[in-house]
């Protein structure tokens, strides 16, 4: 109730209801007050609706995480005004969700983290490890009667030798030095060329490096469905080739869609894969709050099929059961998603431990919060609800995976 001084006239400034009876009006539920506010009671107003959401959205998450299935029953019996709307509760609590997530994992975070360590920075090998090695290739040389695979191994062996001898040469027998893949790649190189008598022409040189990868190949090629694009320079040079084949060696218009757009992907970002990836990885990020909302009325539509034969409840009702379903998955993936982070910013170790206890009880609750919510809210028999249970997990698993690959196909394109 507000502290504004009501007002004598027995009329309502927002409908004009007379007489009022009371300090509300009977027809639309204003209050009568005088109109003119101050800038005290313009701030009082404000941390009023403020404590009064948050009174009740805490009152609501309590219930909500402590006892699965009983905020959806409790609306579904018409007690509602004690506890937070469940769709404001889903719109509250997936924007804060997923403003959490992408402030802790934006797209150059993710491709960072997808790409470190390189592959070919990454350590693999000392010394002793390349011997151990050779001993296991001439095992393996001695048992096998394949030819394709003794051929093989006499060139892993040859290699092995010359990667031995170069570190042998330049950095001792007893090196205990480590090598990364591209260093190790480097030392094959030059064992090759120690082998000859003159330098390598530069061309063989060229092939040598391609050939073993010792040059990062730093070029793009977009593809998608086994298609790839590597070609085309420009969408224009791709259509005049499409226009002089046959009608039945043409593309269909599906692909030629496809390819138009892969062509101008090349073409953008032919010498720069990282800003593509990118690009890609926070269009992506930014569909999972649409993916999250397109799956809420499949999931409940699941619901629906196997409950069919239970009459007294509607879609609507499944619906509201899915939206505290999502919220409560949300809240304690923003609890895990916080601890880890936690975790890896400070380095006590007893703080590892418990948080890492933490994070193995939230992970165990969240796999039998759904069964213990459908028990509380259907009402039905332990052996039922285990069964629809993982037939709902399975049925709900087909329906995100063909979001996801849906969306994934679309960030790819929409690049």
């Amino acid at each position: 109730m507000s502290h504004l001084k009501e007002r004598k006239e027995p009329t309502c400034l927002n409908c004009q209801t007379n007489p009022l009876y009371g300090r509300f009006c009977h027809v639309c539920g204003q209050e009568n007050l005088e109109p003119k506010e101050t800038v005290w009671h313009l701030v009082q107003h404000f941390f009023n609706d403020i404590t009064h959401f948050d009174g009740k959205f805490f009152s609501t998450v309590k219930y909500l995480l402590k006892r699965p299935g009983f905020l959806s029953a409790e609306y579904v019996k018409g007690r509602r005004a004690t506890y937070l709307n469940p769709i404001r509760m889903y719109v509250f609590t997936s924007a804060i969700f997923f403003i959490i997530l992408f402030s802790l994992r934006s797209s150059r975070k993710i491709v960072q983290i997808n790409n470190t360590p390189d592959k070919d920075s990454a350590v693999v090998k000392q010394l002793p490890d390349l011997l151990k090695d050779q001993v296991r290739l001439e095992a393996r040389l001695k048992k096998s009667d394949d030819e394709d695979a003794r051929s093989n191994y006499k060139e892993s062996l040859s290699h092995l030798s010359l990667v031995v001898g170069e570190i042998k040469k330049n950095y001792g027998d007893s090196s205990t030095r480590k090598f990364n893949k591209k260093e190790i790649q480097e030392l094959l190189f030059r064992g090759y060329e120690d082998t000859l008598k003159a330098p390598m022409p530069p061309a063989v040189r060229a092939n040598f490096l391609r050939d073993y990868a010792v040059a990062k190949d730093t070029g793009f090629r977009a593809s998608f469905f086994g298609w790839n694009q590597g070609k085309y320079q420009d969408v224009a040079q791709y259509d005049s080739m499409q226009k002089a084949l046959p009608d039945s060696l043409q593309d269909g218009w599906f692909k030629t869609i496809c390819m138009r757009r892969l062509v101008t992907i090349d073409a953008e970002y032919r010498n720069d894969s990282r800003s593509y990836q990118e690009h890609w990885v926070e269009n992506f990020l930014h569909s999972i709050p649409k993916i999250m909302f397109i799956s809420l009325p499949f999931f409940a539509m699941i619901l629906r099929l196997l409950y069919v034969r239970r009459k007294q409840w509607l879609y609507v009702e499944h619906g509201i059961f899915t939206i505290h379903v999502y919220c409560a998955v949300f809240l304690a993936t923003l609890v895990l998603i916080l601890l880890k982070e936690l975790s890896n910013a400070v380095s006590w170790g007893w703080f590892h431990t418990v948080a890492g206890i933490l994070i193995f009880l939230l992970v165990m609750y969240m796999q039998i919060y759904l069964y213990k919510a459908m028990r509380r809210f259907y009402q039905q028999r332990r052996a039922k609800t285990v069964f629809k249970y993982f037939l709902l997990c399975f049925l709900a698993l087909i329906v995100n995976g063909i979001l996801l690959l849906l969306f994934l196909l679309i960030s790819a394109i929409s690049v």
